[in-house]
C-alpha cells in the first residue's frame, strides 16, 4: 500500500507509516526524498574520513557519527547527513532518535542520484539552520568542497590551501586529498 500526501505536509511521525522496506527519507520543509543506500565508493570515503576526522574531534572531545543517523533541526525532520561532527559547545546534541539541532560540520558524498539535492536544497537548508561548515565530497570528479558559513550562506572557504591538502577551518586542521579517496582506484570509479 503506498502511502501519499500533499507537498509540504510530510512529518517524521508519518515515516512511521511507511513500509519498512530498508529505504531511507529525509524530510525538508514538509517534502519527502528518498535517499538510497551509499554505493560502495561512498562508503568507503565516509570510512576514510571517519578514520581522518576521528583523532582530531576524540581531542577535543566531539562528536563523530556516520550514517544513517537522524538529524533534526528547523526545516529538517530529519536529514541524514553522511557525517555529522559538533564540538563540545555546539548547539547539536544527541538524543535517543538522532541528533536534535544543527551540528558544527556537516559531510555529504555526492552520488549521481543525489547531486542537486545536496548541493542546492540541503546547502540552503545547512545555511539556514547554522551549520558552520559544509563539506560536498565529489567522488567522481575527486574534489572536496569545504563551505563556511558566512553572513547566513555557506560559501567556499576562502582559507583552504591551493594543492592537495583540504582544510577545515573550523576544525584547524588539513588532511591530504589522497588519503580521502585512497583506494577507490580499485573499484573502478
Amino acid at each position: 500500500m503506498a502511502v501519499t500526501k500533499p507537498a509540504g505536509t510530510w512529518t517524521y511521525e508519518d515515516l512511521f507509516s511507511l513500509p519498512d522496506d530498508g529505504r531511507r527519507y529525509e524530510i525538508i520543509e514538509g517534502k519527502l526524498y528518498e535517499m538510497p543506500a551509499p554505493a560502495f565508493v561512498d562508503a568507503l570515503i565516509i570510512t576514510n574520513l571517519m578514520l581522518l576526522l576521528g583523532p582530531t574531534i576524540e581531542k577535543v572531545r566531539g562528536w563523530l557519527v556516520s550514517a544513517p543517523v537522524d538529524v533534526f533541526f528547523e526545516g529538517a525532520n530529519p536529514v541524514g547527513p553522511d557525517i555529522i561532527i559538533f564540538l563540545p559547545e555546539s548547539r547539536a546534541h544527541a538524543v535517543p532518535r538522532g541528533v536534535e539541532g544543527p551540528p558544527d560540520l556537516l559531510v555529504e558524498v555526492l552520488s549521481p542520484s543525489n547531486r542537486s539535492h545536496d548541493l542546492l536544497t540541503k546547502r540552503v537548508l545547512y545555511a539556514r539552520a547554522g551549520v558552520r561548515e559544509y563539506w560536498i565530497v565529489d567522488p567522481e570528479n575527486r574534489t572536496v568542497d569545504v563551505l563556511t558559513l558566512d553572513d547566513g550562506s555557506l560559501r567556499s572557504a576562502s582559507s583552504m590551501p591551493v594543492g592537495d591538502d583540504v582544510a577545515s577551518p573550523l576544525l584547524g586542521t588539513s588532511f591530504p586529498l589522497t588519503a580521502i579517496f585512497a583506494r577507490i582506484d580499485e573499484i573502478g570509479v
